[in-house]
């Protein structure tokens, strides 16, 4: 039985790592289910044949998943999916409000990384010579997610690593803004009922 294992997380599609969270997730399951169950998301194995491999095999496609999904995951801003070329948001403080709501709302379960890709990596329409890119505009992911559950794992960690980071950084950005446009207004307030600045 000729078997095909993962040797990184390029080799990991997204679809299958969402299948292991969800297996991760399910309760009252022998460890040798668990297992099986895993060699089968990951190898594309029937799950009923897998009792057939050898066990010095089975030992040794475990861990060569296991390291698999250790492997590091540096960000790409571009890569290359059923011939089509996608580029990550050139400019997170530039998105739209509807980009930023989806956003927050796919961010926290694995089951809608797809959707969360499809809103960080659109196709890209235009390169210049320096390398810096456009891509299309955001219109939902409705008709684009399910296509990037054929994602590689290594674009989608280095996605979330970076989108994550930049999350936060923007996020304290706009909290301290709006602190600063409050305070603002409170001083502004306090000027007008002590009427200091006002001509008599």
């Amino acid at each position: 039985m000729k078997v095909t294992i993962p040797e990184n997380l390029k080799d990991i599609t997204l679809e299958q790592f969402q299948k292991y969270d969800a297996l991760n997730k399910r309760e009252n399951i022998s460890d040798l289910e668990y297992n099986k169950r895993c060699i089968s998301i990951f190898t594309n194995l029937p799950y009923r044949d897998i009792t057939n491999i050898k066990n010095t095999d089975y030992e040794g496609l475990l861990l060569d998943i296991a390291k698999a999904l250790q492997t590091p995951a540096p960000f790409q801003n571009r890569f290359t999916l059923n011939d089509i070329e996608y580029g990550f948001i050139p400019n997170l403080d530039k998105i739209t409000q509807g980009e930023w709501v989806d956003m927050g709302e796919y961010q926290t379960e694995v089951k809608d990384y797809n959707k969360l890709m499809a809103i960080l990596f659109r196709k890209v329409t235009k390169i210049d010579k320096f390398g810096n890119y456009d891509i299309e505009p955001y219109e939902g992911t409705k008709d684009r997610s399910e296509v990037f559950k054929d994602m590689p794992m290594n674009i989608v960690n280095g996605a979330l690593g970076f989108f994550l980071t930049l999350s936060q950084e923007l996020e304290t950005a706009i909290q301290k803004s709006t602190m600063e446009e409050l305070a603002k207004a409170q001083r502004h307030q306090t000027i007008l009922k002590s009427g200091d600045g006002m001509q008599v």
